[in-house]
């Protein structure tokens, strides 16, 4: 099982959250809190199972005590943290199950987004899904891993955008802000590379040339596959998942 070094990972995760900071200084300091954490979250920084306090947040982030408070409150509401009163917060843990149920849901949604998707993409939109199929990592470059997993995210997002269903659309990112913590863990400790471009090409593809039900087919066999080989690599992570797999 390959690994990266602990250095690598370290110096790769400041690297990138400092780059976030300076590109967010227009935005809230509310939106840049949430962002900043959810984003520590994702490339477990705050690793799964991890306890984590106000007082603690706002020590190590200088953002400000109002602006991590809003934004544990929408972390919550995610799933991504646990509010255990008085005591703090959670990270949420990466379960066998909670993978499961996460693709149980996507398989009965983002195929029927596909066919909703299908034929209606603007030109605008269409260059941001090429661009998002051309995302590619090197396995020994952490900093690449969290940006090809934010645009895995933002090619499904935006075919949910397309279909025009803004409950599905809000239900599809909040799944996806949890996905892309698992995929980044199984591309960091997983054995060897898998990349989805090709997958992600042929779903296009079809949308662009409004096949609905061949989109829908292709995204159902690539979340199959996908859910295999999240499921292979943290299997061999115990430490972090919880103790019960079931």
């Amino acid at each position: 099982m390959r690994r990266c070094s602990t250095l690598t990972l370290s110096t790769a995760l400041r690297l990138t959250r400092n780059s976030f900071m300076a590109t967010t200084h227009k935005i809230s300091l509310n939106t840049q809190a949430f962002e900043t954490l959810k984003h520590d979250i994702i490339s477990c920084h705050l690793k799964p199972g991890a306890s984590i306090t106000e007082a603690w947040l706002t020590e190590h982030y200088p953002i400000g005590k109002a602006a991590i408070r809003h934004a544990l409150a929408r972390l919550a509401q995610q799933g991504l943290i646990i509010n255990q009163g008085r005591l703090g917060y959670t990270v949420a843990s990466i379960t066998i199950k909670s993978i499961r149920d996460s693709y149980h849901i996507r398989r009965l949604v983002e195929p029927e987004l596909c066919r909703m998707a299908a034929g209606h993409l603007d030109s605008k939109t269409l260059e941001q899904l090429r661009h998002c199929c051309k995302a590619t990592y090197d396995h020994e470059n952490p900093a690449q891993m969290i940006a090809y997993s934010y645009a895995n995210h933002q090619f499904h997002c935006l075919i949910a955008q397309v279909a025009g269903n803004q409950r599905l659309t809000r239900l599809l990112e909040e799944l996806s802000d949890d996905h892309m913590r698992i995929a980044y863990v199984s591309m960091v400790y997983g054995q060897g590379k898998k990349d989805w471009s090709d997958d992600h090409t042929h779903i296009l593809e079809a949308l662009n040339t409004g096949q609905g039900e061949q989109a829908a087919k292709l995204m159902l066999e690539h979340l199959a596959q996908s859910e295999e080989a999240i499921l292979r690599a943290v299997l061999n992570l115990p430490e972090l998942l919880e103790t019960s797999l079931s």
